[in-house]
């Protein structure tokens, strides 16, 4: 659609806030004595997986040309390199540590299946365990799509059974947090709760409808003023929300897993603010260095982990720095190689994958029908 490049990169400075407030949540916290959202790394997860199917939603919907083989071949191509980067970055600090690997954990990691089978979803690089659910989320989103379009779902429904699939996961999940023992949770039961892929379903679905309903609606806000005052709005709700947690907890009168897409109507609503800017706002925020550091966010993700051992047990000790400041210093560096290795590494991969080598093969089984050697 017309202007929808621009609200995804409108989008894109975002998915680095999230992805750094991730970091500090894994890293930082102690250091930095950082708290409330500033350290809400979990939730950010339910941010990515909202924008992950708002951004699906957005992009393929309206496609008459829309083919679901090519479509999962884009996905790889987005999140298999850096993933697999990362994944032999932890392998290689774990062999430089003399640790042993599970083997099953490798094989899940290997397969993107890790947030399937308690209790490996945080196996070798903790952070995948997202990707093995947006991976579940690529595969079926065609599927959805279908479905949408077959029984022709209008936007505005598609959004209201997302509302209630989400209402009803809560459910479902706030009565098994508080089905168990007085202290903690079993492992199992807290993996299916923060990391199993249907857990997460509404969210991504949440995002798909809402990328529908804003390319049905075709919403736009020109004046700077009312497009701030309804970004800095939702941002608002969301920074209150999620720094009230206690006191809402305490009011209901029962635990909630806040970490696990119950912020998800949330985040819809602010990517929807976001979204909807055709102002000055929108403008600096499709900003070069700001589209460029949301454009790395993936690999500041992903490697995140890999990057932190080698850091810390290579350079940390060199510098003689405080706490704070040597987290400062581990950021800065995951922040440039990050931005190289997307410049770099994951960009050109993403070409590779998508183009050059389904024309290699086209090529070879051209070659291979002619007889040619």
């Amino acid at each position: 659609m017309p202007g929808g490049r621009v609200r995804v990169e409108a989008l894109t400075f975002f998915r680095f806030v999230a992805a750094a407030i991730v970091v500090v949540f894994h890293f930082g916290r102690d250091a930095t004595g950082l708290s409330g959202v500033l350290v809400a790394g979990p939730q950010m997860v339910t941010f990515f997986f909202v924008l992950s199917g708002f951004v699906m939603g957005l992009s393929y919907f309206d496609r008459g040309d829309f083919d679901r083989h090519r479509y999962w071949l884009a996905r790889i191509a987005r999140i298999l390199p850096v993933y697999a980067l990362g994944l032999a970055l932890m392998l290689l600090s774990i062999f430089l540590r003399g640790e042993a690997v599970d083997a099953k954990a490798l094989l899940l990691n290997l397969t993107l299946l890790q947030s399937w089978s308690p209790p490996y979803p945080t196996s070798i690089n903790p952070p995948g365990w997202s990707l093995s659910v947006e991976a579940f989320f690529y595969w079926l989103f065609p599927f959805v799509l279908l479905a949408i379009r077959r029984y022709r779902v209008s936007a505005g429904k598609a959004l209201a059974l997302s509302m209630v699939l989400w209402g009803m996961t809560q459910a479902i999940l706030i009565a098994a947090f508080n089905s168990g023992p007085d202290v903690g949770l079993p492992r199992f039961a807290h993996d299916l709760i923060y990391y199993f892929p249907l857990s997460h379903l509404c969210s991504f679905l949440l995002g798909v409808s809402g990328g529908i309903w804003m390319l049905r609606r075709r919403v736009s806000i020109d004046n700077t003023i009312h497009s701030t005052l309804f970004v800095t709005g939702a941002l608002s709700l969301v920074v209150m929300a999620i720094n009230g947690q206690p006191r809402l907890g305490a009011l209901l009168g029962f635990d909630i897993p806040f970490r696990s897409s119950f912020y998800a109507p949330l985040f819809l609503l602010l990517i929807v603010a976001v979204a909807a800017c055709r102002s000055t706002l929108s403008r600096a925020l499709r900003a070069r260095p700001l589209v460029l550091l949301g454009g790395a966010s993936y690999s500041v993700y992903i490697l995140q982990a890999p990057l932190e051992l080698l850091y810390a047990d290579y350079l940390s000790d060199a510098f003689g720095l405080s706490p704070a400041m040597d987290f400062g210093a581990y950021f800065v560096l995951l922040i440039v190689i990050s931005m190289v290795c997307f410049l770099a590494f994951e960009k050109p991969a993403n070409r590779w994958i998508r183009y050059t080598l389904p024309d290699w093969l086209r090529r070879r089984r051209a070659m291979a029908c002619a007889g040619e050697p």
